[in-house]
């Protein structure tokens, strides 16, 4: 058997030993950036981290490949909850950059969040009408513009997640407008996703956000997310 790299991660004085195939699990991490990066832990193969040594024996179960999650009662102290020692190993598996173990922590701290999905409504259009947007922004009547001008045939729409969503920068919710301009860009976007999706309420869906902007002289583009009826998200 070939000969395996050994590192020794000492936390508040209690010592564990990792091997190279333990650290490279959900990598890369905080261990194989101090243990095969540049770092001085890279020659001493020992780190010292101050951080709970009861919550890195589950760390070590999930760098051994071992499913830890659901916790079990035998798995925690007595005198802490499940959902005080979920919410810190969920801290940890953040300082330790273990991407698996995050994820796993939050679809059980909120189930929820995984099943939330979102309708984008996306379309471009090339006009004269969006020349004169100032600064690139478009105003109510460029979108009351837009809708009625619209070729269903360039519109799209795609389902996303609340990961994908999170990656689209920035949105205008719909909720943020008021007065009779903001009310108008509001009424406008609703009138462009009905004929878009037609009905969406009666699909389940209602208007969440939205991005419009003029990307070259006389190319603006629209991206509209509806979300569930349901859903109390933002």
């Amino acid at each position: 058997m070939d000969y395996e790299p050994k590192y020794t991660v000492v936390l508040r004085g209690q010592e564990f030993v990792l091997t190279k195939s333990q650290i490279e699990f959900d990598s890369p991490n905080y261990f194989t950036a101090c243990f095969l990066g540049d770092f001085r832990e890279a020659q001493t193969k020992r780190l010292e981290i101050s951080r709970n040594p009861e919550l890195f024996k589950l760390i070590v179960e999930h760098l051994c490949g071992y499913d830890i999650l659901p916790l079990d009662d035998n798995a925690v102290p007595s005198h802490v909850s499940l959902d005080t020692v979920l919410r810190n190993l969920r801290a940890d598996a953040l300082f330790y950059q273990l991407e698996a173990l995050v994820e796993a922590c939050e679809d059980i701290i909120d189930p929820s969040k995984t099943n939330r999905s979102y309708m984008v409504i996306g379309y471009t259009t090339i006009s004269r009408i969006v020349n004169d947007a100032f600064m690139g922004k478009l105003t109510a009547y460029h979108l009351e513009e837009i809708t009625t001008r619209m070729e269903p045939g360039k519109v799209w729409t795609t389902i996303v997640s609340e990961d994908m969503l999170s990656q689209m920068g920035p949105l205008q919710l719909a909720e943020s407008f008021s007065g009779f301009k903001g009310l108008r860009a509001v009424a406008a976007i609703e009138g462009f996703a009905r004929k878009a999706v037609k009905d969406y309420h009666k699909l389940g869906w209602t208007l969440m956000s939205w991005r419009a902007e003029l990307v070259t002289s006389g190319k603006a583009e629209l991206l509209v997310v509806l979300k569930p009826l349901d859903s109390r998200q933002m």
